[in-house]
Order: structure tokens, then C-alpha cells, then sequence
């Protein structure tokens, strides 16, 4: 790595392990813990702010490498509603609607910035692609965030794909914070977890992961090589979002509540520990990038 590009990895981490003592001094003076319920697995209060840290380590990282320039202005407006969103969900609760709607807000941005899904070749059927295609991302990061140190694990793993891969130096600097940023919080999330990262965090991973795989279509052809790499490189979220949707949807149940019967549910309940759930999920997720790399040169 340049100094540049090692800098855009060590201000995210370095920033991300700062905030996170200071976050859990707050969630446990003002009681701002994860709620306990039918879908939660934690036994003991844990604090829940962990996507303040990951946004503070990307706001340094990426802001430093990448800034406001090259079009991105509203790729960052995007970025902070959908992490505010997560935060206010965090705190006082907000309906799957309105989540939905302000994250179709922030994938309207990304395309209207540049970054889209060229498909269809027509802006309009481009625009819902590209809506779409945020929505899942996002979702699928926030549906995985139910054991101890899944999202954070993946999404590091995912980004180091992209570091690899990207065609601009907006999508490398976002893939290279998104890393630094994971391994810090991954000092704090690992099983047993000391913090949650709570939907601030996962929705705001998801979003960066796919605007990560819109810049690597953005530099390519999108051929029917290319146009899998990402969803590769994101399987085992993808996967499981994929999976329960058709559940719910089977089972005549809204596909915006959740449910415990995830792979990382399953395993569990089979007896597996958290940490070998993370760490098979760790290396399934590694083995999809290695494919991913490998595909791309075909």
C-alpha cells in the first residue's frame, strides 16, 4: 500500500477503536442498551451505538481520501440519511416504511451522482435497477447483523474484494475505510460481544458495500462476467437475505419483520458458538472474494 492508501485504512481503525470506549461510557451512564425480545439472543444488556463509530471512522478515512470532489457529494448525503435513519431506529424505533423509503432516497442519489446499474440501458428502468439494487444491499447487511461479529466480519472480508478491484479512487478509499473501520469495531464486536453495532451500522455498511459494486460496474462492461463479481463477493448476505424473504413470503408473513431462523439462527441452535459461526461465516465469505477475484479474470 502507498502512504495515502494506508492512511485511508489506519484513520478509520484508529478512529473506530477512539470512539467505541466512549460510546460504551455513554450507553452505560444513559442506559442506551439493545432491547431485549423474541428476536434478540443476548442474554445481558449490551450497549447498541457501535454504527456511531463505524460512520466516525468512514467520515475520517473516507472523507480524507476520497472528499467532495468527482461527483460524490451526493453519494455522501445519501450515506448520512441512511445511517441517520439507522440511528434514530436505534433510539425511539422507526417503521419498516419509512426506512424503506428513505434508503430508495439515498439509492436515488447514488444513481443520480453517476453510480448506477446499466442494464437495461434506459435511465428510468436504470434508476429502479440501481434503487433496487441499494435496498438489497442494505438489507441483506442488516438482516446478517443478528450474531455476535457477522456483519462487521463479512463486510471487512467483502472490502478487501474491492480494494483489490476498484476501478476509481472513490470506490477504494470507501473499500479501504469500510476495512479499517470493520477491524476496529471487530475489537469490540468480536464474540462475546462488548457492543452492538445496531442498524446505524449494518444499514450503513450495506449501502457502502453496494455502492462499492456499483463502482466496480461503473469502471467495467457490465458482461455477464463482471455483473456477478459483487454479488459473489456478497453471497453469504445476499444468500440469507435471499432465503428469508421466500421463508416469510411462504409462510404468509411480512418480508420487512424479522424472524430467528437465519443460517447463523440455525447453527446456533444446533450448538455452535458464536465464534465458530463468525469464523465459518468468516471463511465462506473469504472463499466467495477468492472466487469472485478469480472470476473476474475469465
Amino acid at each position: 500500500m502507498r502512504t495515502g492508501e494506508l492512511v485511508a485504512f489506519g484513520a478509520p481503525f484508529g478512529t473506530t477503536c477512539a470512539v467505541l470506549p466512549v460510546l460504551l461510557r455513554i450507553a452505560r451512564k444513559y442506559g442506551l442498551y439493545d432491547s431485549y425480545g423474541p428476536l434478540k439472543i443476548h442474554t445481558q444488556p449490551i450497549p447498541r451505538l457501535g454504527g456511531v463509530a463505524i460512520f466516525s471512522g468512514l467520515l475520517v478515512g473516507s472523507g480524507w481520501y476520497v472528499g467532495v470532489a468527482r461527483g460524490t457529494v451526493s453519494v455522501w448525503l445519501g450515506l448520512f440519511l441512511v445511517w441517520l435513519t439507522g440511528l434514530v431506529d436505534d433510539l425511539v424505533g422507526l417503521s419498516p416504511n419509512i426506512r424503506l423509503i428513505i434508503q430508495a432516497s439515498a439509492g436515488v442519489m447514488v444513481w443520480y451522482a453517476g453510480w448506477t446499474l446499466p442494464i437495461f440501458f434506459h435511465t428510468g428502468l436504470d434508476l429502479l435497477a440501481t434503487i433496487l439494487f441499494v435496498l438489497c444491499f442494505t438489507n441483506a447487511l442488516n438482516m446478517l447483523d443478528g450474531a455476535d461479529g457477522l456483519a462487521s466480519g463479512v463486510s471487512g472480508i467483502v472490502s478487501v474484494g474491492f480494494v483489490v478491484l476498484a476501478p476509481s479512487t472513490p470506490g477504494r478509499g470507501f473499500a479501504l475505510s469500510v476495512l479499517g473501520a470493520c477491524v476496529g469495531f471487530l475489537l469490540f464486536n468480536f464474540p462475546p460481544a462488548k457492543i452492538f453495532m445496531g442498524d446505524s451500522g449494518s444499514n450503513l455498511l450495506g449501502f457502502v458495500l453496494a455502492f462499492m459494486s456499483l463502482d466496480f460496474y461503473r469502471g467495467r462492461s457490465t458482461n455477464h462476467v463482471s455483473i456477478l463479481v459483487p454479488l459473489l463477493f456478497a453471497g453469504v448476505p445476499l444468500a440469507d437475505a435471499t432465503f428469508a424473504v421466500v421463508r416469510r413470503v411462504v409462510r404468509h408473513t411480512s418480508p420487512m419483520y424479522g424472524d430467528r431462523d437465519h443460517f447463523y439462527d440455525l447453527l446456533l441452535k444446533k450448538g455452535w458458538s458464536a465464534r465458530t459461526v463468525a469464523l465459518v461465516s468468516y471463511l465462506m465469505t473469504a472463499l466467495l472474494v477468492t472466487a469472485g477475484l478469480l472470476w473476474q479474470k475469465l
